[in-house]
């Protein structure tokens, strides 16, 4: 079965000035941004059956804006403690953990580690993903427990502001 995994990273978030890291918020433009991804979303068939996402307050707000404006439902949001601060090697853990049966999968979380996912499971260069960017990779005739480096196929990065 042909997998398709989108990697997301959270849109603008506030500096921390004094706040925790996990508890920096959105900023209106990074509500405004994310929104017009899904925008995006909508002509492109994003259709995930589970969008996992880290546990800080900005990747959450990601998450939601994102469903919101999609008009999906926020049931298919699992988040993860691990996706905050994960490795490449955590994150392939994750997703080597998907159930089979979905067939289309989010992970919104943070840089660099979001970006050097998609480049190791791609072995594409993607560089630097801007905030509220989406890596969109293929894994062919693969289940979830089967996807390691090099396994996907790089189909196409977008940013509302490109």
């Amino acid at each position: 079965m042909n997998r398709i995994l989108h990697l997301i990273r959270h849109s603008y978030a506030e500096e921390p000035n004094g706040k925790r890291d996990i508890e920096r918020q959105l900023t209106h433009e990074g509500q405004s941004t994310v929104r017009a991804l899904g925008r995006h979303l909508i002509n492109q068939n994003f259709n995930p059956d589970i969008i996992l996402c880290s546990t800080a307050v900005r990747t959450k707000q990601t998450a939601v804006n994102l469903v919101e404006e999609l008009e999906i439902s926020e049931h298919i949001i699992e988040y993860k403690d691990v996706i905050y601060n994960a490795s490449v090697r955590e994150l392939l853990s994750v997703l080597n953990e998907v159930a089979e049966n979905n067939k289309e999968v989010a992970i919104i979380g943070h840089n660099p580690t979001i970006t050097f996912f998609g480049e190791y499971l791609s072995d594409a260069v993607i560089g630097n993903m801007q905030p509220a960017g989406i890596v969109t990779i293929q894994l062919e005739k693969l289940k979830w427990e089967e996807v390691s480096q090099g396994t996907g196929q790089f189909k196409s990065y977008f940013h509302p502001n490109h």
